[in-house]
């Protein structure tokens, strides 16, 4: 497993999803995933932007790159936002220690920074807490919510994602492929309705294509650590499940390799995880991940910030970003393009285009009852 990860990291570098350059230590041991003493460059004069000009944005990753999926995806937004819009960058890697994360976010606070940037649910109490301390500075966080009735986060703007919606999308696919018992598996981080949210999208999105469609879920209870996930991706291989869509970070990682090895299609999640396997060299597994789910992470981050370039984004409020904002979908790929045939491909553009317009209402876990999610659960149980 230690050479199997070790491999997978070179394939970020090679996907220039981690850091530009090697990454070099700051005077605070923090690293710099743009460079360290990186200079900002001009925005293009004619992209309608204001001037970039010593404008800086900071990212916490709580937790480490190289997870092929959502805080890669983070990196590559801030890539963008330094390529594209001209920002000085830096990218700090907390690990998984929640100790580290509120420092971290009030460290890149006493910065010059205009942006300090986190992008998970579990930094809503640090950014809460960190945010008000600090009126002059913008805070953004993706993927959660801060509570805007509970003090002044007029500095703050949150992006939530439907994650429903998109998964909606990859249980259509899964079913599909799912031919001969119909039987597909989902591995979550943890069972909690972010993670539930996931799972329910992705129960209906299978019924809508297969009414007699079966899904086991299970949950090995971490997000940072693959060989619990291989553990849960052999017991649903064993169980028959013909396409497996784990949902649990670098976790889902060792799924991945579970599934694989016996010969199962796979869902990715957050980012185009075959494409990620692709540029590492492993084309094996890149063409058993028949499509992931999107949630694009890092499009939202350069959306919120070239937004706010040009005076348009909202501070103080939250956007829930889905299909038709661009902020979940799937990755129609090659290999996606392969496996699917053309009646295939366009059974998924009819029902992407009736979620749209809203001909179809995928139901959510936020705010579902433990009753409803186990009744939901047990509907499709083999």
């Amino acid at each position: 497993m230690k050479k199997f990860i070790a491999t997978l990291l070179v394939g970020i570098m090679i996907l220039g999803l981690a850091a530009c350059g090697s990454k070099n230590s700051n005077n605070d041991g923090k690293q710099d995933a743009g460079g360290t003493n990186t200079k900002p460059t001009k925005a293009p004069a004619d992209n309608g932007n204001q001037t970039a000009d010593k404008k800086k944005a900071i990212l916490i990753v709580n937790g480490n790159l190289g997870d092929l999926g959502f805080f890669d995806s983070a990196n590559a937004g801030m890539q963008r936002v330094k390529n594209e819009l001209g920002l000085d960058i830096q990218v700090i890697e907390t690990g998984d220690d929640e100790s580290k994360w509120e420092p971290a976010l009030a460290d890149a606070a006493e910065e010059d920074v205009d942006y300090v940037i986190a992008v998970s649910p579990s930094m809503v109490e640090p950014m809460q807490n960190i945010a008000p301390q600090y009126p002059e500075k913008k805070f953004l966080l993706l993927d959660n919510t801060v509570d805007f009735g509970a003090g002044d986060f007029s500095n703050v703007y949150c992006a939530t994602f439907k994650q429903n919606e998109g998964s909606f999308l990859a249980g259509a696919v899964a079913a599909i492929l799912a031919k001969e018992t119909g039987k597909i598996g989902f591995v979550g981080g943890m069972d909690i309705p972010p993670i539930n949210d996931f799972l329910v999208g992705f129960i209906e999105g299978a019924l809508v294509v297969n009414p007699n469609a079966k899904v086991i879920a299970t949950y090995p209870g971490d997000y940072y650590d693959p060989a619990k996930g291989k553990e849960h991706g052999i017991v649903l291989c064993d169980q028959g499940c013909e396409v497996i869509f784990p949902a649990a970070g670098p976790t889902g990682l060792g799924t991945i390799e579970a599934a694989v090895e016996a010969g199962r299609y796979v869902i990715g999640v957050d980012s185009d995880q075959s494409a990620g396997y692709a540029a590492n060299g492993d084309t094996k597994t890149a063409q058993k991940i028949a499509t992931s789910m999107l949630k694009n992470v890092g499009d939202a981050i350069f959306r919120a910030i070239d937004l706010d370039l040009k005076g348009q984004l909202k501070m103080g409020q939250a956007e829930s970003l889905g299909i038709a904002e661009g902020g979940v979908g799937l990755a129609k790929n090659d290999v996606y393009n392969s496996i699917l045939t053309d009646a295939e491909k366009k059974q998924i553009e009819d029902i992407e285009a009736k979620v749209v317009n809203g001909e179809i209402k995928v139901s959510t876990a936020i705010g579902m009852t433990t009753e409803e999610l186990d009744n939901l659960r047990n509907r499709v149980a083999p």
